[in-house]
């Protein structure tokens, strides 16, 4: 008895260890109301959000239907740059952008943007950029047709990569209404592998059964 609930123990103690590691997946939803410039994700590590002007993501999500699937809210078209304005801009004047860093190297393993659109000659195209630590670049093209009423909702899903700094910008060409924009939606967190719990309940089966024969003896 002493060894069987011992040996339960170990097991259970091993598949939680397993199940806090998968469940560190998660969103950062920038398309949630109360989402702000910073928190923390699951085991500790901070995050921060900083930009090239004042940090907006105040206006209500105006798309006709909420995409499935991304764990996003869509209580807001996400985080653009302006004290009007939720989308980040580029004009051949100026390229807005927001910086998410990280105080530690997080694994990432998805991107959203809201707002992107095709114009509806289809001659042009929004396209939204992500560059993960000044190196790796992800574009995200626009496929929802503007003035159609869908929320201009892209994904780029990956296999997962850790970051420190993430660089968010829109490229020049735009879906010839105004100038290209496009709303920072989410950052698809991916869930930290932990080999080592499996050879910790390896471990300590082995340990409970000397203990068993032990006792035999």
């Amino acid at each position: 008895m002493f060894g069987k609930s011992l040996i339960m123990g170990a097991a259970f103690s091993a598949a939680m260890a397993f199940g806090a590691s998968v469940s560190n997946a998660a969103v950062i939803d920038f398309t949630s109301a109360s989402t702000g410039n910073s928190g923390v994700l699951a085991g500790g590590t901070t995050w921060s959000m900083t930009a090239s002007g004042y940090l907006n993501n105040s206006q209500a999500f105006d798309g006709n239907s909420k995409p499935a699937g991304s764990g996003l809210s869509f209580e807001t078209d996400g985080y653009g740059v302006g004290l009007d304005d939720d989308e980040i801009t580029t004009t051949p004047m100026r390229q807005e952008w927001i910086e998410v860093a990280f105080s530690a190297p997080t694994l990432i393993n998805a991107f959203y943007f809201l707002d992107l659109f095709q114009a509806a000659n289809g001659s042009t195209l929004e396209i939204g950029q992500a560059t993960v630590d000044g190196s790796t670049t992800f574009s995200l093209v626009a496929t929802d047709i503007a003035g159609s009423g869908a929320g201009g909702f892209v994904a780029a899903i990956f296999k997962p990569i850790y970051a420190t700094v993430i660089r968010f910008t829109i490229l020049s060409s735009n879906d010839n209404l105004g100038y290209a924009d496009g709303a920072l939606a989410g950052i698809g967190i991916a869930p930290v592998p932990v080999p080592a719990a499996g050879l910790l309940l390896m471990g300590g089966l082995g340990g409970l059964a000397a203990l068993r024969r032990r006792r035999k003896a």
